[in-house]
C-alpha cells in the first residue's frame, strides 16, 4: 500500500513511517500464531462479539484467564474501527455512528481483568493501542488500570499518569463524544490526584488541553470548566487559565439541543453549527450543573482577570454573575461578585456606576448594594477625592478604617492597591486641565512623598511605558536635575509610538470584528434551535389559519434559515 502509517519499533509497538499491511504481516500475525500454541483456556464470562463488516454474532468466552484465540478475536474487534488506512471516500455519519456505538457496547461488556490482563506474548493493551486512532479502547483500558488500584487514583508522575497525559494530548475529539461519562471520569481522576498531592498545578495543563481539544471554540460551558478555573485559582497560575477564559460562553448543555439534533437527524459525529450540538445532557460530556455552577465559573474567572489586571474583562465576568436569573433573593456568590465588581470599576474607570446592569433582578440589586455598603462608601470617597483634586489621605483613612472587613472578604490586597490607582488617575486628570506641569508640582499634587522628585519622575515614566499617560517628559536642566523636568500633556510625538498605536488599533479592530461574527453565528444558530422547539411549533400551529389546512413544521418558511423576517437584520445596528 502506498498509504503511510506505522512501522515497528524495537518493543513491537508500531510507529509512523511504515505500511499497515507490513505491520500486520510482520508483527500481528506472528503474535497471533504464538498465541494459538498455548491452546484454549477456561473462561469465566460470556459475551457477544459483533463482527464488522457482516455484523454477525459469535459467542466467545472471556474472563480473567482469556484463551489466546478469544483474546485475538477481541483485539481484532478493538482495532477494526476506524479502519486504517482511512478509505478514500469519507465514512458516512450513519455508519460511523453505528460503529462507535457497537464498539462502546463491546467495551462495556469486557471485564476489567481482561482489559488489564494484556495480550499473551504481546504485552499490555495500552502499548498496542494508539490513543489517537483507538480512542475508545484506549480510554476504557486506561480507566480499568487506574480503577484497579487502591484508592482508585494514580500518583502524579507514575506510568499511568504519563499515559493519561499522552491520551489527553492525542485523543480523537469526535470519538470521545460517544463516551462522555468515561472521559469525564478520567478528568476527575486527574483532578483528584492533583488535589491529593496538594499540587493543583499538575492538573491544569492536561485538563485545559482536554477542554480545548473537545471544543476548540470553548463556547459551551461544562462542569469541567468550573473545576479548571478553580484549579488555576488554587495554584495561582492565572495566566494559564486565559486560553479557556478568553473564549466567550454562549451556551450551556441542555436537553433541548439534544432534541434539536435528533429532529435534524444529526449524530454526535456529525458536523454541528455549534459545540452545544454534541455537548448535551445526553452526551454526559458535562455533569449536570445547578444554577450556582455557572455563577462560580464567572466569579472565579473575574477574580483571575483581576489578578491579571484585565479590569474590563473582569467586569464582564462579574456582571454575568450579577445578572443571573433569580427568584428575588441574592446568593452569597452574587454578593461576593458585587464587592469585587465595585473594586474593578474603580480600577478601570475611577468611579462606580450608580446602577447595576439593567438585566439584573431589582431585588438582587437592592440586596447586594446593602450588603456591599462599605465598598460603595470606598468608591464614593475615591471619586470625591479625585473630582476635588485632593490628596490621598482621606482615601487612606477610609481604607484603614475597613481593614477588618477587607480581610474577611479576602480583598485586602485589592483595596490597598486603590492608592496606586488613585495616584495614576490623579496624574492623568492633570492633563485635562493643564498643558504642561513641572515635576515638583506634579509631585506635590499626586505623590505620597512630595519631596521625592525622582520617584515622581520614575512613576510618570512607568505610566507612559504602560500606555496610561499621554505626555512627553522634557528634561529642561539635564537628566539628573529632576526638579527641572516637566510633563507636556497630549504631546506624544514619538513616530514609533504612533505606528505601534495604529497597529494595536488595527489588531483590536480585527479581534472585535471576529468576535462580532462569532456572536452573529451563535445568534442565528440559537434562533434556528428555538424555531425547532416544540413550544414554538405548537405556537405556530395555533397561529396557522384553519382555512389553509396546513400545519407548521421544520420545513415551514419560518422554521428554515432565511425564512424569519429578522434573519437578515443588522444585529449591530442601533435600535
Amino acid at each position: 500500500m502506498s498509504e503511510v502509517w506505522f512501522e515497528e519499533e524495537p518493543g513491537g509497538v508500531p510507529k509512523k513511517g511504515g505500511g499497515v499491511r507490513d505491520w500486520f504481516r510482520q508483527v500481528l500475525i506472528p503474535r497471533l500464531r504464538a498465541l494459538f500454541k498455548h491452546g484454549p483456556r477456561r473462561a469465566t464470562q460470556r459475551f457477544s462479539l459483533i463482527s464488522s463488516p457482516t455484523n454477525s454474532e459469535h459467542s466467545v468466552e472471556i474472563g480473567g484467564n482469556m484463551a489466546p484465540k478469544e483474546m485475538s478475536a477481541l483485539l481484532s474487534q478493538l482495532l477494526s474501527f476506524p479502519p486504517q488506512p482511512l478509505p478514500v471516500l469519507p465514512i458516512q455519519d450513519v455508519t460511523y455512528d453505528l460503529e462507535m456505538r457497537r464498539l462502546r457496547k463491546l467495551l462495556g461488556e469486557v471485564s476489567t481483568s481482561t482489559l488489564t490482563g494484556g495480550v499473551p506474548n504481546a504485552g499490555d493493551l495500552l502499548d498496542i493501542l494508539n490513543p489517537a486512532i483507538n480512542t475508545l479502547p484506549y480510554l476504557y483500558t486506561l480507566l480499568a488500570h487506574i480503577l484497579k488500584g487502591k484508592p482508585n487514583h494514580m500518583p502524579i508522575g507514575d506510568q499511568l499518569w504519563m499515559k493519561a497525559l499522552v491520551f489527553l494530548d492525542s485523543f480523537d475529539p469526535v470519538q470521545i463524544r460517544y463516551v462522555g461519562f468515561d472521559f469525564r471520569k478520567l478528568l476527575t481522576l486527574i483532578r483528584d490526584a492533583a488535589w491529593a498531592a496538594n499540587r493543583a498545578i499538575a492538573a491544569i495543563r492536561p485538563i485545559r488541553t482536554a477542554i480545548l481539544r473537545l471544543d476548540p471554540s470553548g463556547s459551551c460551558l461544562t462542569s469541567t470548566h468550573v473545576d479548571f478555573v478553580r484549579l488555576c485559582l488554587e495554584a495561582r497560575t492565572f495566566r494559564a487559565a486565559k486560553p479557556v477564559l478568553d473564549n466567550d460562553i454562549y451556551e450551556f448543555p441542555s436537553k433541548e439541543t439534544a432534541q434539536t439534533a435528533e429532529m435534524l437527524q444529526l449524530f454526535p459525529c456529525s458536523q454541528h453549527e455549534t459545540s452545544s450540538g454534541f455537548i448535551t445532557d445526553k452526551s454526559e460530556l458535562s455533569d449536570t450543573m445547578s444554577y450556582w455552577q455557572p455563577m462560580k465559573y464567572f466569579l472565579y474567572g473575574g477574580m483571575i482577570y483581576m489578578a491579571l489586571r484585565e479590569w474590563h474583562r473582569a467586569i464582564l465576568f462579574l456582571e454575568s454573575v450579577l445578572v443571573t436569573p433569580s427568584k428575588g433573593a441574592a446568593s452569597q456568590i452574587q454578593v461576593e461578585a458585587y464587592k469585587k465588581w465595585v473594586l474593578a470599576q474603580l480600577f478601570a474607570y475611577g468611579e462606580v456606576p450608580n446602577m447595576l446592569p439593567k438585566t439584573s433582578h431589582p431585588q438582587v440589586s437592592k440586596q447586594v448594594r446593602v450588603l456591599g455598603k462599605p465598598y460603595e462608601s470606598l468608591g464614593f470617597v475615591f471619586k470625591e477625592a479625585l473630582d476635588k483634586e485632593l490628596d490621598a489621605r482621606r482615601l487612606q483613612e477610609e481604607i484603614q478604617a475597613g481593614q477588618r472587613k477587607w480581610a474577611e472578604d479576602c480583598n485586602t490586597s485589592l483595596v490597598n492597591g486603590l492608592l496606586k490607582a488613585y495616584r495614576q488617575f490623579s496624574v492623568v486628570k492633570l492633563g485635562s486641565t493643564y498643558a504642561a506641569m513641572r515635576i515638583p508640582e506634579v509631585s506635590k499634587r499626586t505623590s505620597p512623598t512630595p519631596d521625592d522628585y525622582k520617584e515622581t519622575l520614575e512613576h510618570a515614566l512607568e505610566m507612559k511605558k504602560n500606555g496610561q499617560l499621554d505626555a512627553d517628559i522634557v528634561y529642561l536642566g539635564g537628566p539628573d536635575k529632576y526638579d527641572e523636568c516637566a510633563l507636556y500633556f497630549g504631546r506624544s510625538s514619538n513616530k514609533e509610538s504612533e505606528d505601534f498605536d495604529e497597529q494595536d488599533q488595527r489588531e483590536q479592530l480585527r479581534r472585535q470584528t471576529a468576535k462580532c461574527k462569532r456572536l452573529a453565528e451563535h445568534v442565528k444558530a440559537t434562533d434556528r434551535k428555538m424555531k425547532m422547539h416544540k413550544d414554538y411549533i405548537d405556537y405556530l400551529k395555533k397561529e396557522q389559519p384553519e382555512s389553509t389546512g396546513t400545519t407548521a413544521g421544520p420545513d415551514h418558511p419560518m422554521m428554515t434559515t432565511g425564512g424569519h423576517p429578522f434573519d437578515d437584520e443588522d444585529i449591530m445596528g442601533d435600535s
